[in-house]
């Protein structure tokens, strides 16, 4: 059994798949793991894939979940990014972010979904 963050994690990333696959997304890989680190979903969308970072947080108290999202954790989905397109040969794609935290009413979550979020060649 894992740590409350990584049971956070794995549940929010579980949620922002049904969210993703809801919208028309077609999940091709999660936990995607290289050297460098880990992209949390691969999607495709039309002709795009799509890297997805999710962040999950179950309280508001340090701050929005996209505000976790530092310069080292930005280079390391770069770093990891690049592993897979160049194993993959893939050109057209691009980065989202999805997070998930609490809803303003009880029980109820706020899913944000980041479209293009970084600049895959200039993080």
């Amino acid at each position: 059994m894992g740590s409350d963050a990584q049971n956070i994690g794995a549940w929010g990333e579980k949620i922002a798949a049904w969210y993703l696959s809801s919208r028309g997304f077609l999940i091709l890989k999660k936990h995607f793991t290289s050297r460098f680190g880990e992209i949390d979903i691969i999607a495709k969308e039309g002709a795009q894939i799509v890297f997805v970072e999710v962040k999950t947080r179950l309280k508001n108290l340090r701050g929005l979940p996209e505000q976790s999202i530092d310069f080292e954790k930005q280079r390391k989905l770069q770093k990891t990014i690049f592993a897979y397109i160049s194993k993959n040969g893939i050109e057209n794609f691009r980065i989202d972010v999805v997070t998930i935290s609490p809803g303003s009413l009880p029980g109820k979550l706020r899913i944000r979904h980041h479209r293009a979020q970084f600049d895959p060649i200039n993080f």
